[in-house]
C-alpha cells in the first residue's frame, strides 16, 4: 500500500512548494522586508481621477458589477480586491474632499461589508463626519437593472471619476461606455478574463486580470496580501518548468511516464 497515490506526484511537489513559499514569504512580509513591486500606471490614475473630478465639480463613481458582492462563489478574492479598492477610494475622497457614489452590487449579504468599508475610509482619514450613507447605492436584482439604474445616475450626475473592480459580466461594456459618454476618466479592471476586454476598449486605465490584486495588495499595504502575490509566483514559475519538463520528456518519448507521475 502506497502512502503517496500514484499520479499524483507533481501535484503534491507543488503544494509543498506553495507552503514553503508561504511560510517564506509571510514571514519576510511581516517583517516589511518584501522586495518591492513595480508601479502600476492605473493606481496612480485613480489619484488623478480624483482630482478631476473635483476640478470639475462632479462625483467619483465606485462600481463592483451588479455581481460584484459574491461572497459564498470562487469569485470571492475578486469580492475582496473590490473592497480594498473601495475602501481606498474612499479614503482618497475623503483626504481631498470629493463626493463619493458606491454603486452596489444586488448580493444584499454584502451591503454591511460595503458600508463598513466606506466607513472606515472617512475614518481613517479623520473626517468620519463626511460619510453620508445616501452615496451607497442598492439598484435591486438583476444586471440589467443594475446597469439601467447606474447609467442613469452618469447621466443624472455627471462623472468625473468612473472606478469599477472586481465582479463584472455582461454589465460593464454597457456601464463603462456610458461614463466615457458623459466625459468621465475610466479605471478598471476585472479577473474574470471573459470580460477583461470590455476594460480593454473602454478605460483610460486598465488593471488586465490579475492585476487587480496585484493592485489590490499594493493599496492595502496588507503584508498577506502582498505576500500572496509572490506565492502565486512561486507557483506559477514551477508550473512553467512542469511544462518544460513535460515537452522535453515527450520529445525524448518519454512524456507518458512523466504526467503519470
Amino acid at each position: 500500500m502506497y502512502i503517496i497515490k500514484t499520479g499524483t506526484y507533481l501535484d503534491l511537489s507543488l503544494l509543498v512548494i506553495l507552503i514553503i513559499a508561504m511560510y517564506y514569504y509571510n514571514k519576510i512580509a511581516l517583517a516589511g522586508k518584501l522586495p518591492p513591486l513595480r508601479k502600476i500606471p492605473a493606481i496612480e490614475a485613480i489619484t488623478e481621477g480624483v482630482g478631476k473630478s473635483i476640478e470639475e465639480n462632479k462625483p467619483v463613481h465606485y462600481a463592483m458589477g451588479a455581481s460584484g458582492g459574491q461572497l459564498y462563489s470562487q469569485l470571492v478574492s475578486m469580492t475582496i480586491v473590490a473592497l480594498a479598492f473601495l475602501h481606498y477610494i474612499a479614503r482618497l475622497c475623503a483626504k481631498y474632499g470629493a463626493k463619493l457614489i458606491v454603486h452596489m452590487p444586488y448580493q444584499a449579504e454584502s451591503i454591511p461589508l460595503i458600508e463598513a468599508m466606506v466607513r472606515d475610509g472617512y475614518k481613517v482619514e479623520g473626517k468620519p463626519e463626511l460619510f453620508d450613507i445616501s452615496c451607497l447605492r442598492y439598484h435591486g436584482y438583476g444586471a440589467l437593472t443594475w446597469t439601467q439604474s447606474v447609467t442613469a445616475s452618469y447621466d443624472a450626475e455627471g462623472v468625473g471619476l468612473n472606478l469599477s473592480i472586481g465582479i463584472f459580466y455582461s454589465d460593464c461594456p454597457i456601464s463603462l461606455e456610458m461614463a466615457k459618454i458623459k466625459g468621465g476618466l475610466n479605471v478598471g479592471g476585472t479577473g474574470r478574463w471573459i470580460m477583461v476586454y470590455a476594460f480593454a476598449m473602454m478605460c483610460d486605465y486598465v488593471f488586465l486580470g490579475q492585476e487587480i490584486y496585484t493592485a489590490g495588495a499594493i493599496i492595502s499595504q496588507n503584508p498577506y496580501l502582498l505576500s500572496g502575490v509572490f506565492v502565486e509566483e512561486v507557483g506559477k514559475y514551477y508550473s512553467y518548468i512542469l511544462l518544460i519538463l513535460g515537452f522535453i520528456a515527450a520529445a525524448l518519448g518519454a512524456g507518458a511516464a512523466f504526467f503519470a507521475l
